[in-house]
């Protein structure tokens, strides 16, 4: 039987890109039925993937991830050893069974120790991470807060509940925002800073109780 050249190059690369397109699942993770995965999808070694779990199209879970509860994970995003994401909210009022949702976008990048709570109440019902954000190890995101696009939370920094972070901000390290302050885009937290007020777009704070000091000329310049 002769095959046409032209068919023939054509399943070739045509096979190429199932591969490539293929899910790749280690033997040891747990996926379980109802989970929903997009293409090119890897899952790591002795990682968990709850049924109602959703993970968009290139997704990776390095290994001993954990994923839970109504969660959503955008394209591209990349999730290191011992993150545990969408876990039950520690806020007391929340009842067990009462609908919480976490949507995080795309090109995300968290490292390990990273945990991230759903959101249940007004406003918003949900936790939202926007995308191309950097959680650096062990920083947390508490329910019910909004992150927007950009922005980098540094070693240990921590959200508690209904906080608001505006586009590009940078928390530093260990540093711990109070429930229910908005941090405005392009601002600077320092290291080690407790955050218990609003903080202006641009603005730079610092301190064991952290005060105004001053002003993010380089994000100004930048952006």
């Amino acid at each position: 039987m002769t095959i046409n050249k032209d068919f023939a190059l054509l399943f070739w690369y045509w096979g190429d890109y199932l591969k490539i397109m293929e899910n790749s699942i280690h033997p040891t993770a747990i996926i379980e039925d109802g989970a929903t995965l997009g293409e090119g999808v890897k899952v790591g070694p002795y990682c968990v993937v709850a049924a109602t779990v959703s993970l968009g199209d290139n997704v990776e879970l390095k290994s001993h991830v954990v994923v839970e509860g109504s969660t959503q994970i955008g394209a591209g995003t990349v999730i290191f050893p011992f993150a545990v994401i969408g876990s039950m909210t520690q806020d007391k009022k929340y009842k067990q069974g009462e609908p919480a949702k976490l949507v995080i976008g795309r090109n995300n990048v968290i490292r390990e120790h990273v945990t991230m709570n759903p959101g249940h109440t007004e406003p918003h019902k949900m936790t939202k991470i926007g995308d191309n954000c950097l959680f650096m190890v062990a920083s947390h995101v508490a329910h019910d807060c909004i992150v927007g696009d950009n922005v980098i939370m540094a070693n240990n920094a921590t959200l508690a509940g209904h906080v608001e972070v505006g586009d590009c901000a940078i928390l530093g390290g260990l540093s711990a925002v109070r429930q229910f302050v908005r941090i405005g885009s392009y601002a600077m937290i320092g290291g080690m800073s407790g955050v218990e007020h609003d903080v202006i777009p641009y603005g730079t704070v610092m301190g064991e109780r952290a005060k105004l000091s001053g002003l993010n000329i380089v994000g100004m310049k930048r952006n």
